[in-house]
Parts: C-alpha cells; structure tokens; sequence
C-alpha cells in the first residue's frame, strides 16, 4: 500500500509540466519496486503495528493445507430460539462476541437445527423493550408490532446501546424472550471441510462479519463454529500451527 499515483499526481500538479509525466511515472515504478523488495508500504506497518485484522486480497498459501473448522475459536456461545433472559445477559456480560448462533430446540423443532444467527446490538434493543413471558413460548407477534425496522438499524458512532443502558429486575432475569423475529435465518454458512484459502477469500470478497461452519455429517450439533477477521489473521493460525511459519 504505497502513495504512487497520489505522488505521480501530486508532482504533476506541482510541476504542471505534462512533458515530466513518463520519467516521474518512470521514476515512480523504479522506487516502488525497490522498495517493495525490502518491506511493506508505511501504511501496511502501521496496520500491524496496531494488531489491527486487515486481510490481504490473497490467501497464504498455508491455508490450502488447512480448512475451515481447523481455525475457529471456542467456547462456541449459543442460544435457544426463546432464551431465558439471564443466560442472554450473561453472554453479553462476560463475552465480546458481536455474533451469537440461535439453535431451534424441541418442542420447536424435530431435532436441533440451526436457525441463524443474532447479533448483539440487536439482543440489547430487544431486552430494552423488555417483551418477556413467564412461559418458554413464541411471542413474535407482539415483538413485531412493537419494534419498527429502525429500531434495529446501526447506530451512530457512540450513540448504540450498552449493557450499562438495561435495567432489569431479578423477576425479569427468569423470563423468557422470543428471539425468532430478530434472528438473521440466512446467514453466510460454510461446511467445515472447505478449504481454509477459498473461506478467506469468500470473507474478504463479500465484506462478512461473520461466517458460519456447519457440520458436514448428520446427527452432529448443528454448528461447529464462527469464523471472524480474527481467524484469518496469520497470527492466530501461525500461533496454531507453527509448523507453517516459513520464519521457523
């Protein structure tokens, strides 16, 4: 990531001679690649410098020897399609995850099945509205009359809700609420044998928070995990599986 057109641009303008554009456009090339064979653009180590996950547009080739369930990160959070208020608090509490799988249970479902997936700016709106049932019951009809769509759109930067913003009760705690009509049913998923290089590239290409691994086998729980930026980052595979680090 390094300023060449904007330094060929700059230069034109301040030279405002077009007759120097090849031989500063030449010059341009001939510095650019000298200095990519020693290192990284300052922008690019400033990036890393900061630990910030910015995915290459290329995948390493170490992880065409992996796939995707050989990198997700535990403990796995879920909940049920209708959840006791308590566990939805205690996930928010003690976890930083911004994505939560919702798994259909019986009486709802057969067997186990994957509903989607919840995200928690939406949990917090929703346990604001504080629309809980004493009984482990649907009530996603009432959830949608009293939401609006905009009630669920992203915040400003600073202004989304915190968990210091709720003000629930010990009663409320051992209420159930009905996440169904705030659950994304058609998340991005991926079976966990997919190679590892063709999820990367499948997650930096659609701009994903979240991507979703889901057994390849029946009679399996019906999530094996969620893959993050963070999961694509070679730290956190080289720190894995140091046996790939060429530097090793």
């Amino acid at each position: 990531m390094r300023m060449t057109v904007s330094m060929c641009v700059i230069l034109l303008e301040l030279t405002n001679n077009l007759l120097m554009l090849p031989l500063v456009m030449l010059e341009l090339l001939i510095s650019k690649t000298v200095a990519d064979s020693f290192n990284k653009g300052v922008y690019d180590q400033i990036v890393k410098m900061k630990g910030l996950p910015y995915m290459e547009a290329h995948a390493e080739p170490y992880m065409r020897n992996l796939v995707a369930s050989d990198v997700v990160s535990g403990p796995l959070i879920t909940f049920s399609g209708v959840e006791k208020v308590a566990n939805i608090l205690n996930a928010l509490k003690f976890t930083r995850h911004n994505g939560f799988p919702v798994i259909d249970e019986p009486p709802f479902s057969e067997a186990p099945e994957l509903c989607g997936l919840v995200l928690r700016s939406h949990l917090l709106v929703l346990l604001k509205g504080k629309k809980f049932t004493k009984h482990r019951a649907t009530t996603g009809s009432d959830i949608v009359r009293t939401f609006k769509a905009h009630d669920f759109a992203k915040a400003g930067l600073g202004r989304g809700l915190k968990l210091e913003d709720l003000n629930i009760n010990d009663e409320e705690m051992e209420m159930y609420v009905d996440l169904h009509p705030i659950t994304n049913t058609s998340p991005y998923t991926v079976v966990e044998t997919m190679s590892l290089a063709k999820a990367a590239i499948l997650f930096r290409e659609l701009g994903l928070r979240h991507l979703l691994v889901v057994p390849k086998t029946p009679g399996r729980p019906p999530i094996v995990g969620i893959l993050t930026r963070h999961d694509f980052m070679p730290e956190h595979i080289l720190g894995l599986y140091p046996h790939f680090n060429p530097h090793k």
